[in-house]
């Protein structure tokens, strides 16, 4: 069940985001484009509730817990960085907005954007 559900957590993560997108850029829905995109940690947060669940209810911790709790913790980390990326070339693509930087290759400058 736990596996099932994070990979609906994932779908539901992009199709959220996209959603949201469209809305924003493409139907240019400025309420709908704000509710969205705020369902996109949402969707973590039923992961966590469900394996928080399933373990209580006296399941025993295996390989599908910790996928849950890496897949959470990936999107904690690094989802804000994927929806900025996101909308940044969704604008360029479909809005008109600019083009989106590429990231310094190396030195100081990479090593202050990855942080």
């Amino acid at each position: 069940m736990i596996l099932a559900l994070i990979v609906a957590s994932e779908i539901g993560f992009w199709v959220f985001l996209l959603a949201g997108l469209a809305a924003r850029y493409l139907l240019r829905w400025k309420t709908v484009s704000t509710i969205l995109p705020i369902c996109v940690p949402l969707v973590d947060l039923i992961l966590l509730a469900a394996t928080v669940v399933d373990l209580r209810g006296g399941a025993v911790a295996d390989s599908s817990h910790g996928l849950a709790a890496a897949y959470i913790g990936f999107s904690v980390a690094f989802g804000h960085s994927l929806v900025r990326w996101a909308d940044a070339h969704f604008a360029y693509r479909f809005a008109g907005g600019p083009r989106p930087e590429k990231p310094p290759r190396d030195g100081w400058a990479r090593a202050a954007r990855v942080a």
